[in-house]
This record gives structure tokens, C-alpha cells and sequence, in this order.
């Protein structure tokens, strides 16, 4: 697990103030603010190489958290990825490097979604 704080301009599209993501199965949940590190902080390479690292892999690691339900979080995903691509991050290639990692066993079919959501932001 890697935890991590939620600037505060993210927080309106994460599960609290502070948040882990499973490094195994990609799960992202609530946390404890005091166990959590800044943004800065946080290797979340550890996921896996290419993702992002400071705010950015907070944006993506609540893009990749909310991909369980498309239909529900669409308007935040599509935010997040835009904001992504400002920051010079191609979420969809992430997603990409995420689906090919062996090592991951996401609760999720990243490339299914990925495939999904690209249609989505057409």
C-alpha cells in the first residue's frame, strides 16, 4: 500500500482527505491523514514505472481508483485526465503500462476500461 495526501483541490474526487493505493491490485480507499505522505513524498513508481509522481500521481491514482464504475465517475475521470494532460501526462499511456505490468493483479480490467474510456472521451 502507498498513502498518500490529497491536495486539497483533489479532495472533492477522492474517498477522504488522505488515500492508499494497493500497489498489488490497484484498489484505491480512504487513509489516515497522519500515515500518509505529501504528494512529493510518494513513490508512485512503485506501482509501476511510468506512473506520475507529486500531484499528478494523486490525480492519476484516483483516475485508476474510480475505474470500477465508469458510468458513476465519467464527469470526475474526464476531469482528472484533462488536468492530467495539462500537466503533461498521458493517462491512456499509464493505463497502458498498468495493463501490461505481470506483476499487477488489478481488481479491475484496466485495458477493457481503458479501452472504454478512450471511446468515452472521444
Amino acid at each position: 500500500m502507498t498513502a498518500f495526501e490529497v491536495p486539497e483541490d483533489l479532495r472533492e474526487y477522492a474517498p477522504g482527505d488522505a488515500a492508499t493505493i494497493c500497489t498489488q491490485c490497484l484498489a484505491v480507499s480512504a487513509a489516515d491523514p497522519a500515515n500518509a505522505q505529501a504528494a512529493e513524498e510518494v513513490r508512485f513508481e512503485d506501482v509501476v514505472e511510468s506512473f506520475p509522481s507529486g500531484t499528478a500521481g494523486v490525480r492519476m491514482a484516483l483516475v485508476v481508483g474510480m475505474l470500477s464504475s465508469l458510468a458513476l465517475n465519467r464527469s470526475n475521470i474526464e476531469a482528472l485526465v484533462e488536468d492530467l494532460a495539462e500537466d503533461g501526462v498521458d493517462a491512456m499511456l499509464v493505463l497502458e503500462h498498468l495493463e501490461g505490468e505481470s506483476a499487477l493483479q488489478p481488481r479491475v480490467a484496466i485495458g477493457r476500461r481503458r479501452h472504454q474510456l478512450e471511446q468515452l472521451m472521444e
